[in-house]
């Protein structure tokens, strides 16, 4: 079986023996980081062989939002599994195929593999839903709050000098320095409050505030996230408290007077 295996998914492909059976891991990178991989059993008292996943698919899918529980996600996740053969066994919470004999399991574990990969990409879609519901929460906040007390500005650099780097939305109040808001929704949005936040100090030379506003404690690195709070303004987390995170950009933007809180 593993000259067969290895035909199939040719160079890239590592197979090693577990208790289990066989442990399979392939050349596609998966949504964790790690290479997409999966197990084939030994063969039981019949001769059949089952293919499954190490109980993590399911897991990460609803750890992004996509909650199974909801009816028409829990139809479209069954139709998706269907579609390519497979079935979730809510006991042991893996996915994993019928029976199959030893000649089926080749052509089986590359259906496995493109599921798995559209498994991959429902979970990205998911994020950048997520990502999307939590701007445009943020910034309709940001606005009610600050309506009539500052002019806020959409994908705005700060200083026309670092235009490379415009924020999510830049906040302008009389007699105040502009705060730069990003929206932390990964690493890389952080690193880019971070380094405009350089580049104004360092080379345009102006006084500003620039913050980082996190979308959720999962979506940026405990690294990112330290260096941010050493060299932002605020790093305010959003999800689990909304409306203290929209408070600290708004006391950054127009100050601590208590008449702006209502």
């Amino acid at each position: 079986m593993k000259d067969q295996l290895c035909k199939a998914f040719c160079d890239e492909i590592q197979i090693r023996t577990v208790p289990f059976g066989l442990a399979v891991c392939t050349g596609f990178d998966g949504f964790t980081g790690d290479p997409i991989g999966f197990y084939i059993s030994k063969p039981d008292a019949s001769g059949m062989y089952r293919i499954q996943d190490d109980g993590q698919t399911v897991f990460h899918l609803e750890s992004v939002g996509a909650d199974l529980d909801i009816q028409t996600r829990h139809e479209a996740f069954l139709s998706l599994l269907d579609e390519y053969g497979f079935k979730y066994d809510e006991t042991e919470q893996v996915l994993q195929s019928d029976p199959l004999e030893e000649k089926e399991v080749p052509s089986k574990a590359l259906r496995f593999v493109a599921l798995l990969l559209r498994a991959q990409d429902l979970v990205l879609m998911i994020q950048e839903r997520a990502q999307s519901t939590f701007k445009e929460e943020a910034l309709r906040r940001i606005r009610e709050k600050l309506q009539g007390r500052a002019e806020i500005f959409i994908d705005e650099p700060i200083d026309k000098s670092i235009s490379d780097y415009p924020a999510d939305v830049l906040i302008r109040a009389d007699k105040r320095p502009p705060v730069a808001v990003f929206f932390g929704t990964s690493d890389k949005a952080v690193a880019d409050a971070i380094i405009t936040d350089l580049l104004a100090r360092h080379e345009a030379k102006i006084s500003c505030s620039v913050i980082a506003l996190i979308e959720s404690e999962s979506v940026v690195t405990r690294r990112t996230r330290q260096r941010a709070a050493n060299r932002l303004a605020a790093v305010p987390q959003y999800y689990g408290d909304e409306d203290a995170s929209i408070d600290r950009v708004v006391r950054e933007a127009i100050g601590t007077n208590s008449q702006w809180t209502h």
